[in-house]
C-alpha cells in the first residue's frame, strides 16, 4: 500500500513537474512559434490579396541575399498546405488577430493534452507505473530525442489530436466515421495523411470499402486543384520544392535519409527513394497485416497490438518530420519499456540502454542532419523489436496447454454435493 502510495505521489509530482517546465522551456528557447507564424503570414498575405507561397518564396530569396543567411540564422519556413487549404484560411484571416491567436492555442494546447491521454489509456494494466511516467515523455522528446518541436505550433499538432480522439472511438465502439472525417480534413494539408487509413484496416473489421473510399476522396481533392486554382496550384508546388531544395528537410524515415544522403552527394534522389518507399512500405504493411490476424482473433490485446501497429503505420508515411512523430513516441516508449522488461535480465538491459540513449541524444542535438539519423535508427530498431516480442507471446500462448476438463467419472453425484 506504501509503495503504491509513493508511486501515485511520484508520478503526478513528474506531471507537475513537466507542466512548469513548460513555460520555463519557452522563456528559454528562442524563437518559439515558428509554424504557427507561417500560418499567421499566410493569413496576412490572404488579408492582402497575395499570394502565400510567392511571399514566402521572396521571404526565403531575401534571407539568402541578408547577412542572416551568413551568420547561419534560423530558415524560413514557406506556407506548404495546398491550395484547398486556402479556403479554410480565409475566414480566419477576416477574424481578429487577437481571437485567432487565443483560439488557436487553447485547441492546440486541449489536443496535445488529449493525444497524451489516449495514448497513455493504451498501456497494459500491470505496466501503469511506467506508464504515468512514460505519458509526458512526447512533450519534450519526440521520438524519444529531445526536441521542442512541440513550441513551433504546428498544425500537424490539432490535426493528430483529431485524428486520435476519432481513433479512440473506432477503437472502443468500431465507429469509424469520425475518424474517416478526420484524416480527409488532415489530407487536405498534408495528402500523405491519407497512410493513416491503414490504422482502420489493421485495427477495425470490415473497414476496407469506407478507406477506399475515403483514399479515393482524398486523392481526388489533391487531383483537382490544379484545374481549380492552376496559378496557386503551380505557386504551392513550387514551394513544396523549397522543402528539399531549400530547407533540405527530407524527414527521419527510412526513404527520406536515403533521399537526404543522395542529395547530399549531388544525385537524382526522387525516382530512387519513392521506389525505396514502396518497397519498405509493402514489407511494413505486409507485416503488420500478418499480424493484425491474431488481434482480429483475440490472441493479441488492444494494448499490445495498437502501440505496434501505430508504430507501423507512422513509418508508412514517406516524409515523416518531427510533428507526425509525436503523437507515436509514447507507443515507441512502450515498446521500448516491453522489450527491456521481456529481456533476462531487465535491470541489465536498462542500465545499459540508458547511457546508449543519452549518447544518441548528444549526437542527436549537434545538428538537424544527426538528430533524423538517429530517429530513423529508433524507428528501425523498435519496429524490429516491437514485431519479434509480439510474435514471442504468440508463441507462448500457443505454447501454453489448455487446462483438462473434469471427467464425469471424478464427479461425486450422491444427494449430499449437489
Amino acid at each position: 500500500m506504501q509503495r503504491r502510495l509513493s508511486q501515485h505521489i511520484l508520478s503526478r509530482l513528474i506531471w507537475v513537474l513537466s507542466l512548469i517546465a513548460i513555460p520555463c522551456w519557452i522563456a528559454a528557447d528562442q524563437p518559439v512559434a515558428w509554424d504557427f507564424g507561417v500560418i499567421q503570414q499566410a493569413m496576412h498575405s490572404l488579408r492582402n490579396g497575395h499570394d502565400p507561397y510567392l511571399d514566402g518564396i521572396d521571404l526565403q530569396d531575401a534571407y539568402l541575399r541578408s547577412p542572416a543567411a551568413l551568420r547561419g540564422d534560423p530558415r524560413p519556413f514557406v506556407y506548404v498546405y495546398s491550395p484547398i487549404t486556402l479556403l479554410l484560411l480565409r475566414p480566419f484571416a477576416s477574424a481578429p488577430e487577437a481571437l485567432v491567436r487565443v483560439s488557436y492555442w487553447t485547441l492546440y494546447i486541449l489536443l496535445i493534452l488529449a493525444q497524451l491521454l489516449i495514448a497513455r489509456r493504451l498501456a497494459l494494466p500491470e505496466e501503469e507505473y511506467a506508464a504515468d511516467l512514460l505519458t509526458p515523455i512526447p512533450l519534450f522528446f519526440p521520438g524519444l530525442l529531445l526536441f521542442d518541436s512541440v513550441l513551433g505550433g504546428n498544425i500537424a499538432f490539432i490535426l493528430f489530436g483529431l485524428i486520435l480522439l476519432a481513433c479512440w472511438r473506432g477503437w472502443t465502439r468500431q465507429r469509424w466515421l469520425a475518424f474517416y472525417a478526420a484524416v480527409l480534413l488532415a489530407s487536405c494539408f498534408k495528402t500523405p495523411y491519407l497512410t493513416l487509413l491503414a490504422i482502420p484496416l489493421l485495427s477495425g473489421r470490415r473497414q476496407w470499402i469506407p478507406a477506399s473510399v475515403t483514399a479515393a476522396a482524398g486523392i481526388g481533392l489533391f487531383a483537382i486543384q490544379p484545374y481549380l486554382w492552376p496559378v496557386s496550384f503551380h505557386n504551392y508546388l513550387l514551394a513544396i520544392d523549397r522543402i528539399f531544395s531549400f530547407n533540405n528537410d527530407f524527414g527521419s524515415g527510412p526513404a527520406g535519409r536515403l533521399g537526404a544522403s543522395l542529395a547530399a552527394l549531388h544525385m537524382s534522389y526522387a525516382l530512387p527513394s519513392v521506389l525505396f518507399y514502396l518497397a519498405t512500405s509493402l514489407l511494413v504493411f505486409f507485416f503488420l497485416f500478418r499480424l493484425s490476424r491474431h488481434y482480429h482473433a483475440g490472441r493479441l490485446s488492444r494494448e499490445q497490438w495498437i502501440p505496434f501497429m501505430s508504430l507501423g503505420v507512422m513509418l508508412l508515411n514517406p516524409r515523416l518530420i518531427e510533428y507526425e512523430i509525436f503523437p507515436f513516441t509514447f507507443f515507441m516508449a512502450i515498446i521500448a519499456y516491453r522489450l527491456i522488461a521481456y529481456s533476462a535480465w531487465p535491470r541489465l538491459a536498462a542500465t545499459l540502454l540508458f547511457p546508449i540513449w543519452i549518447g544518441m541524444n548528444y549526437f542527436a542535438n549537434r545538428s538537424r542532419t544527426g538528430w533524423k539519423c538517429c530517429e530513423c535508427a529508433f524507428l528501425l530498431v523498435l519496429f524490429v523489436g516491437g514485431y519479434w516480442q509480439l510474435q514471442s507471446s504468440l508463441r507462448n500462448l500457443k505454447q501454453e496447454k489448455p487446462r483438462p476438463m473434469p471427467q464425469l467419472s471424478h464427479l461425486n453425484h450422491s444427494p449430499t454435493s449437489l
